[in-house]
């Protein structure tokens, strides 16, 4: 069943890279054969993964199968929506600013992010202290052990 979107706000562009686009497009291909395949039992939604024959996937089925390949795969038990929380955890590891994870995620405010995900925040909150001792005791910073240069 396809339904209208959580909120106006899930409506959002996404941006992507050359190589995410080669994929889709790939993946696009794959899906028109599939789609010749199926011939006139297909029904067109318009959607990225549909099911062989072009209707939606049911949620608890593919929950479902991305939990067994997931433990194929070694991972363990995940549910497709820990995803989100991998790649949100990745964009917070890589320094993307908070109020762009926010509008990423579709989130109504950026305190919905932080509340969710603040406790990734740690290491920014270690190195702004770090910043504020150097600036008011005359410290310098400590050097990161991959920025120590060799003097040997």
């Amino acid at each position: 069943m396809i339904s209208e979107l959580k909120t106006r706000r899930s409506r959002r562009t996404l941006c992507l890279t050359l190589e995410l686009v080669e994929v889709i497009k790939r993946h696009k291909a794959a899906h028109n054969k599939e789609r010749l395949k199926a011939g006139g039992d297909w029904t067109e939604h318009g959607l990225m993964f549909p099911t062989a024959f072009g209707n939606p996937s049911d949620p608890d089925t593919f929950s479902h199968l991305f939990s067994r390949l997931a433990k194929k795969a070694g991972l363990g038990h995940w549910h497709p929506h820990e995803l989100r929380h991998s790649g949100t955890s990745l964009m917070l590891a890589q320094s993307t600013p908070l109020h762009v994870v926010s509008e990423v995620l579709g989130h109504a405010s950026i305190a919905i992010t932080k509340d969710v995900y603040g406790h990734l925040l740690e290491g920014d909150r270690r190195a702004a202290t770090e910043a504020i001792s150097s600036a008011l005791l005359g410290k310098q910073p400590p050097v990161a052990p991959e920025d120590a240069e060799d003097t040997g």
